[in-house]
């Protein structure tokens, strides 16, 4: 026999009802937090890393992008070595090779002489596998366009592969992006296998052995990313690694400055146009650039800057600092 009264049976329709509604926006708000995704740098980017060896000494030095070329009708952005982190000199950075993003696949195209006589950052394919390759084509840094289970193959790395294993994700500057954990499956004589955390970010690639984790040549060594910046964010996984500017870390203001990169005239649009001052500086702290202004939208002719990476730096009339970082090309 039914004893519930209809009154009874409509309010826990109702707290149904709401429980369902509510089931149904997080899984919407979910769903929707599954498909932001947060592509590779394509004009600015900074890696500082360390190398650290057995016998204690450790290598500091800076991968950043600087410009674009074109290889075999593909147009890439130049990637340099600078073993001055903390005062990039652009003018004497050594070219590393190139790289871009397709498809949310990273390719990368090595700089045949640097990877082979410089021994400072030892590739897997040019240091444990012999003959050395030709360097007449790209190879797969990261795929993430990839699912739990998926492989993913290195066939440059001799044949070896990674299983993604599961997908999380992190906290970068406020905002959470996909971090791919993987297996590595390897050859039992080779030195190529990541030693620490499997993983890489959306937008920066491994956040803690470095942009090229998973090409490195590992013996009695490791690799360590100190921390990343391009124009949108910055990530640091230790307390004392300074941003290209030398400047305080950036935090999300109401500001925007375009075009990035840019090669003529930059435009500086503040939301609240109180009194400002607007610095640009060169990758060592050099000051190059400066005005007061108090207008929503200031423009500045940078024709006649040399091709490089600058840093704006923003002064409000409170004294607050914000910083970012562009490419002139």
């Amino acid at each position: 026999m039914n004893t519930e009264s209809h009154e009874y049976k409509q309010i826990k329709y109702k707290i149904m009802s709401k429980k369902s509604l509510l089931y149904f926006f997080l899984f919407l708000s979910i769903n929707s937090f599954g498909q932001t995704y947060y592509p590779f740098p394509d004009s600015v980017g900074v890696w500082k890393q360390t190398s650290s060896f057995y016998e204690g000494s450790d290598i500091h030095y800076a991968l950043f992008m600087n410009g674009d070329t074109i290889i075999n009708s593909i147009t890439y952005n130049k990637l340099y070595y600078s073993d001055t982190p903390n005062n990039i000199d652009t003018d004497n950075s050594n070219y590393y090779g190139a790289i871009r993003e397709n498809n949310k696949k990273i390719y990368f195209f090595p700089d045949s002489i640097y990877n082979i006589y410089y021994p400072e950052y030892f590739f897997c394919f040019t240091s444990y596998i012999y003959p050395y390759p030709s360097f007449t084509e790209e190879v797969l840094l990261y795929d993430f366009n990839v699912n739990v289970g998926d492989t993913v193959h290195y066939p440059h790395l001799d044949s070896t592969y990674i299983i993604i294993t599961w997908i999380d994700s992190v906290l970068v500057q406020g905002e959470y992006r996909k971090q791919y954990n993987y297996s590595y499956s390897y050859k039992p004589m080779s030195s190529c296998q990541p030693i620490g955390p499997q993983n890489y970010v959306e937008g920066i690639g491994d956040i803690n052995m470095g942009l090229f984790s998973i090409f490195i040549w590992y013996f009695e060594n490791s690799e360590s990313l100190n921390c990343f910046e391009d124009d949108e964010v910055f990530y640091s996984n230790v307390s004392n690694c300074m941003t290209v500017g030398n400047e305080d870390i950036k935090t999300k203001e109401s500001y925007q400055i375009y075009p990035n990169p840019t090669s003529e005239v930059l435009f500086i649009e503040l939301d609240n146009p109180i009194t400002n001052l607007i610095y640009i500086l060169d990758i060592t702290g050099k000051e190059v650039y400066s005005t007061k202004t108090i207008q929503k939208t200031t423009s500045i002719d940078v024709s006649s800057f040399k091709i490089g990476l600058y840093i704006v730096k923003i002064v409000s009339n409170q004294g607050n600092i914000t910083s970012k970082l562009i490419s002139i090309n």
